[in-house]
C-alpha cells in the first residue's frame, strides 16, 4: 500500500478535542506515515507532540505546521504552513500578538451575544478552550451547553457569523506579508481548502503573491473542485496537499483520521523543494 499523510488536522491547542498524544496515537494505528498539526495561529500542539514522540517512540513522521489566518480583500483566508522554524523569532512574536487580539476579538463577541439576550461570558469559554487559541468553535460548544442552540452548526448560523462580522477587527496580516514571513522562518505556504471560497481572478492574485501548493484534497471538496485544484496546481507546478482537517468531534464537520489523505509523495516534493530554497541562502 502506498505511504498516505494527513497534512491537516486540529488539536487541544486550538479547536479540536484530541490531545496530541492522542492523535498521534490514532494516526499511526491508521498507518499513517506522516501527520502535521495546523492548529490555528499557533504551534504548541507541534512542539507538545515533538515532545510527545520522545517518550512515545511512534512510527510516525510529525510536520512542523500551523492554520494561519490571512487578510485577503476585506476577508480572512486561511494558509497552511509547513516546515517551518517553530522558534523563529519574528514568527513566534507574531504569533503571540495573535494570540493577544484573539483574545480581545472573543471578549468584543461576547459582548455582542450579551446584546443579543445571550449570557455568557469570557472565563466560562476560558474554561472550554484550556490552553488553546481561542477560536469562535470554543464559543459555538459554550451556546451548545447552556442550551441556547442544539448544536455548533446552529451556534454558527443564528450568533457566530454574524457576530464573526459585527466584531471583525484587522489584526492578522495580510496574504502577503504572511507568506513572507513564513518562507523567512524556512516554510512552504499553501493555500487552505479553497473550494468555492475564491474567483478564479482571486486564485491567480493569491498564486501570484508566493503561495508553494494548494490544498486540492479536503473533505469539503467536491469531485470535480478536486480535480480542478489538482489541474490548476500541475499548471503552475505548485505543491499537491491534503488532509482530513480532523477535529475529533462528531459535531460541525467531522472526518475520521485516515479517511481524507495525501500521498506521502507529495510530502517528499515538499522537502525536496524546501532544501533547494535552503541551499540558495548564504550561510545557512
Amino acid at each position: 500500500m502506498a505511504a498516505k499523510a494527513d497534512l491537516h488536522i486540529h488539536t487541544t491547542y486550538s479547536d479540536g478535542k484530541k490531545s496530541p498524544l492522542e492523535v498521534l496515537n490514532l494516526a499511526a494505528s491508521k498507518g499513517l506515515k506522516a501527520i502535521s498539526f495546523t492548529d490555528h495561529d499557533t504551534v504548541k500542539g507541534y512542539l507538545k507532540g515533538v515532545e510527545v514522540l520522545k517518550s512515545e517512540q511512534l512510527p510516525i513522521e510529525l510536520i512542523s505546521g500551523a492554520e494561519f489566518t490571512a487578510s485577503f480583500k476585506d476577508k480572512d483566508i486561511h494558509l497552511l504552513g509547513y516546515y517551518f522554524d517553530p522558534y523563529h523569532k519574528e514568527l513566534s512574536e507574531y504569533l503571540t500578538a495573535c494570540s493577544v487580539q484573539r483574545r480581545r476579538r472573543m471578549k468584543s463577541m461576547i459582548e455582542w451575544l450579551n446584546n443579543n439576550n445571550v449570557n455568557v461570558n469570557f472565563q466560562e469559554v476560558l474554561a472550554i478552550s484550556k490552553q488553546a487559541t481561542l477560536a469562535r468553535p470554543h464559543l459555538a460548544r459554550l451556546l451548545v451547553e447552556k442550551n441556547y442552540v442544539a448544536n455548533q452548526q446552529e451556534a454558527f448560523q443564528r450568533y457566530l457569523v454574524v457576530a464573526h462580522e459585527e466584531t471583525r477587527q484587522p489584526y492578522f496580516l495580510d496574504a502577503s506579508s504572511l507568506i513572507a514571513l513564513v518562507r523567512r522562518a524556512g516554510g512552504a505556504i499553501v493555500l487552505a481548502h479553497p473550494g468555492k471560497l475564491f474567483t478564479q481572478p482571486e486564485l491567480e492574485e493569491i498564486r501570484m503573491l508566493g503561495i508553494d501548493g494548494i490544498e486540492c484534497i479536503h473533505p469539503s471538496h467536491t469531485y470535480q473542485q478536486h480535480n480542478y485544484f489538482v489541474r490548476w496546481a500541475q499548471k503552475y507546478l505548485l505543491l499537491q496537499t491534503g488532509g482530513s482537517d480532523y477535529h475529533g468531534h462528531l459535531d460541525f464537520g467531522y472526518t475520521p483520521i485516515g479517511t481524507v489523505t495525501t500521498s506521502y509523495n507529495n510530502v517528499i516534493k515538499m522537502k525536496t523543494m524546501i532544501q533547494q530554497r535552503r541551499a540558495l541562502i548564504p550561510n545557512n
